[in-house]
């Protein structure tokens, strides 16, 4: 008998809440009416945005970029940097183009090329703008900010990137090609700094976790010479 009661209880109390709902919508139609008008009013905005602003935007800018990063890659670099008057270089689509994908490869190019020059600050600033979704050049971009500071005498900081750079390799597709590699860095870089205990850890971490990465034969030659100072 106790249990029809509870059962009864159940279900008036889920016929109050939903009569409570209707009461609530009744009072708030209106206003609810609005809100959702507000609602679709901004998603709509929103593709249409992307379809009409941003898609137009980034093809153009996908048009512009080729030109200047085949100078890139053949190592023409001030036709690449400027443009060569017909197609515009990778500063002009920076600052024409920004917020598109074709606008942070020119940030990441920047950036390669000012760190080879030894503008390493420059070079800093273009890899922090470069917001970059692949796999292996995103990764590529932090190590090399951390290499800046390397070469601005700033290992703390160098450090710091590397962390950041191998905690972006974990799970991904290029792991086993990128994830040791920073490792390493960041080991010479912990060495740098006298501390021997992690920059140890790191070089076994690629001797264990990554059998087939370029680095591992100084990797192991490096574990054996800190297991004997450790």
């Amino acid at each position: 008998m106790a249990k029809k009661n509870d059962q009864e209880e159940v279900i008036v109390d889920v016929k109050e809440v939903y009569t409570k709902t209707e009461m609530f919508v009744d009072r708030n139609r209106k206003t609810l009416t609005i809100v959702i008008g507000v609602a679709a009013v901004i998603l709509i905005g929103f593709y249409a945005y992307r379809l009409l602003v941003v898609k137009p935007k980034e093809d153009k800018a996908t048009e512009e970029i080729w030109k200047a990063e085949q100078y890139f890659e053949i190592d023409s670099l001030d036709l690449a940097l400027v443009g060569d008057g017909l197609y515009p270089g990778l500063e002009d689509i920076v600052s024409d183009y920004s917020g598109t994908k074709a606008a942070d490869r020119a940030n990441y190019e920047l950036g390669i090329i000012s760190r080879d020059r030894g503008n390493f600050e420059e070079a800093i600033a273009y890899f922090e703008q470069a917001d970059l979704d692949d796999d292996v050049v995103s990764v590529l971009s932090i190590t090399n900010i951390g290499d800046c500071y390397v070469e601005l005498g700033n290992t703390e900081e160098a450090v710091k990137h590397f962390e950041k750079a191998i905690s972006k390799s974990k799970g991904t597709d290029a792991e086993s090609f990128t994830a040791p590699m920073v490792m390493f860095k960041a080991a010479i870089a912990y060495m740098d700094l006298d501390q021997k205990d992690k920059a140890a850890k790191y070089f076994e971490k690629i001797v264990e976790n990554y059998p087939d990465a370029q680095v591992k034969p100084r990797a192991e030659r490096y574990a054996a010479y800190l297991g004997h100072k450790l």
